[in-house]
């Protein structure tokens, strides 16, 4: 009897001391959780995919209560990263807002007034399935061969155009592509709206294929070279003679001089660089 008494005794004591260990615990957090602390507030909206910079939010001293469990208080922790939603003004800059997966980050590595477009590749097309995220390229366009006539002349419709993505992946981290890469349907270049418009007709009226560049090469070394397609009785469109091109006018992207095209049975397109040209207009 006095072994069970000994035993409840010991097991109140314990109690009693464990709850008061824990009021004590506690009593010295909450001050702790109250106390002021850093955190970044935005100062403009940050719309979603926009990289956000150091004048887009500030600093200030919020009680600890008020925060949100992941607030960034390091500017180096936002500067540089992406907001992966809109981010109201005022708001607490945190964790779970911003970072830098791929698929929001290929808004961000487009140069201003450039876009990015994708075509179709193979392990031809697409030089064995060595390019790379970062590699430079010239697209070459074959227009599609007619029944009769000699065949079609292949022309370098673009140089030194940027490769944004193979596939998905935005970048590699090692020398050679990896399987996914290598196996990849598209590949996605980057290029001025003028030459989005020419590469999106050219993908649908001629067979692309890209031509992988020595980084050490300047990108104007060459001339690009004109796309001339006529819309034949068949709806293949047959290529023509290409025009002469002035010493000025080689390796600009720019239209070139009024030409006049031999006149043809049908009606022609002639593409020059990121130019669609109009022969009527060059009559």
């Amino acid at each position: 009897m006095n072994v069970r008494r000994t035993t409840l005794l010991i097991a109140i004591v314990l109690a009693v001391g464990t709850g008061w260990l824990t009021l004590t615990y506690l009593n010295s957090v909450r001050p702790a959780e109250k106390a002021p602390r850093q955190v970044l507030i935005t100062t403009q909206e940050i719309p979603a995919r926009v990289r956000i910079t150091a004048d887009m939010f500030h600093t200030e001293m919020r009680p600890g209560d008020t925060l949100q469990p992941d607030a960034l208080s390091d500017p180096n922790q936002a500067t540089g990263s992406l907001a992966l939603i809109t981010i109201p003004v005022g708001s607490q800059l945190t964790a779970s807002q911003i970072g830098m997966n791929a698929p929001s980050a290929l808004p961000v590595r487009l140069q201003p007034g450039m876009r990015a477009v994708s075509i179709p590749i193979d392990r031809v097309k697409g030089v064995s399935g060595l390019i790379q995220p970062g590699d430079r390229v010239d697209v070459i366009a074959i227009p599609p061969a007619r029944s009769n006539g000699p065949p079609p002349k292949a022309v370098t419709i673009f140089r030194g155009i940027r490769v944004l993505a193979v596939g998905t992946a935005l970048e590699n981290a090692s020398a050679t592509p990896s399987p996914d890469e290598s196996a990849a349907a598209t590949v996605t270049l980057e290029v001025n709206p003028k030459q989005a418009d020419l590469l999106a007709w050219a993908d649908s009226n001629a067979n692309l294929r890209l031509a992988l560049r020595s980084p050490r090469e300047a990108i104007r070394s060459e001339p690009v070279e004109i796309l001339s397609l006529a819309g034949g009785s068949e709806g293949t469109p047959p290529t023509l003679p290409e025009p002469a091109m002035p010493a000025a006018f080689m390796g600009a992207m720019g239209p070139p001089p009024p030409v006049a095209p031999k006149a043809p049975t049908s009606p022609v397109e002639l593409i020059v660089g990121d130019q669609i040209v109009d022969p009527g207009s060059a009559r």
